[in-house]
């Protein structure tokens, strides 16, 4: 049903969207003018295709993400431009556009390619004028403060980059804490768990993430969850690591809700000994300095492994244990001020997600004179 007063169609009744200019980088003279591939800014040119502002979207190789450009540009061929917004907001125009999630229109099983014919005929309804304003200008506000957000993430993880380097190094010392730190083998502070396990059960299984994304729960398939291999118990509180992966930041400590599940050799575990903090350990381990630099300990023909008797001889520059606490406490702190942050911008992402469902389809209407009712 079409709300009153809006209009119903096909999108090449409100917008007309047409495919990029060939233009290689080589080939690019120097200039100011912008060039939009599909992946967005890619590079500078001499001469602007488009007046602007205008909106790119991704046609080949990325398909779906939405550029909104306030300057004269240069569409690259990878990409499709608004050519005619037929007297519609353009403002408007770009979150419809993210609304329509382009990327479902992919026709290419190798290299994601959108046609645009394929968006020219999807059936859509628009608000008159006056209304797709006042749309826009109330999303624009969540935008807004989507992206104050995302800047006051980004400045908290760059203070906690910041005093992980500071004090894990001891370039920087907390207040009562002075005396030279001495060098000590990983092994002073860990040592192997093998604990086999009788059940060898396959819905209990561990994987480990890259990137420092932690541990999660691997789904057994098939053949597989009745294969033979050893598997070992893996308890809550151990640290673990991925022996292949190691380098690429696959390690973490074990939650409490997987206490008592399973890996195999290629996921080693270890118990912390006395004398060592386990966060501070997690919080050295994870500077990417340290953990890309273990690629060089990797042996084996092929797919090269950490080996735990080579990992456990890798020497830390090792506080006091309540230094090694002091700190873990500092940086827990910035890891839950990030946590915070992270938590609101997922809440303000999804808001504004329901509110373009709302909005886009005139189940919520917009007050031109105030605001959305």
């Amino acid at each position: 049903m079409v709300p009153d007063g809006w209009s119903h169609g096909q999108v090449q009744d409100f917008l007309v969207l047409q495919r990029g200019f060939d233009l290689t980088q080589k080939n690019a003279l120097p200039g100011k003018v912008p060039v939009y591939s599909s992946s967005g800014l890619s590079y500078f040119h001499s001469e602007a295709k488009v007046k602007g502002p205008g909106i790119v979207t991704g046609r080949k190789g990325s398909v779906g993400p939405v550029y909104f450009i306030n300057e004269d540009f240069w569409p690259h061929d990878t990409t499709l431009w608004v050519k005619d917004f037929k007297g519609n907001d353009i403002h408007y125009i770009e979150y419809f556009l993210r609304f329509l999630r382009l990327e479902k229109f992919d026709e290419a099983s190798s290299v994601p390619t959108l046609n645009r014919n394929n968006v020219h005929g999807v059936k859509c309804i628009f608000p008159p004028l006056i209304e797709q304003t006042r749309i826009a200008q109330f999303l624009s506000t969540w935008d807004q403060a989507i992206t104050a957000t995302e800047r006051l993430l980004e400045n908290s993880q760059q203070r906690k980059k910041g005093l992980m380097q500071q004090l894990l190094t001891g370039k920087k010392r907390l207040p009562g804490f002075e005396g030279e730190w001495s060098y000590q083998e990983i092994g002073k502070f860990l040592i192997e768990s093998r604990i086999q396990s009788d059940s060898n059960d396959p819905s209990k299984r561990l994987t480990v993430r890259l990137n420092l994304k932690g541990i999660e729960q691997r789904e057994v398939r098939g053949t597989e969850a009745k294969g033979s291999t050893a598997h070992y118990v893996r308890l809550a509180g151990q640290f673990i690591y991925g022996k292949q992966n190691i380098h690429k930041a696959a390690f973490g400590l074990i939650p409490e809700k997987f206490d008592k599940f399973e890996t195999s050799q290629d996921l080693p575990a270890f118990d912390f000994k006395e004398g060592v903090d386990s966060h501070w350990f997690l919080y050295f381990c994870s500077q990417e300095w340290f953990y890309t630099d273990l690629e060089k300990k990797m042996t084996g023909t092929g797919s090269k492994r950490l080996n735990p008797k080579a990992f456990l001889k890798v020497k830390l520059p090792t506080p006091s244990f309540d230094e090694q606490r002091a700190i873990a406490e500092v940086l827990d702190l910035a890891s839950r001020d990030i946590d915070a942050i992270k938590t609101k911008l997922e809440l303000l992402q999804n808001e504004k997600k329901a509110l373009m469902q709302q909005l886009l389809t005139g189940k919520r209407r917009v007050n031109v004179e105030t605001e959305a009712a």
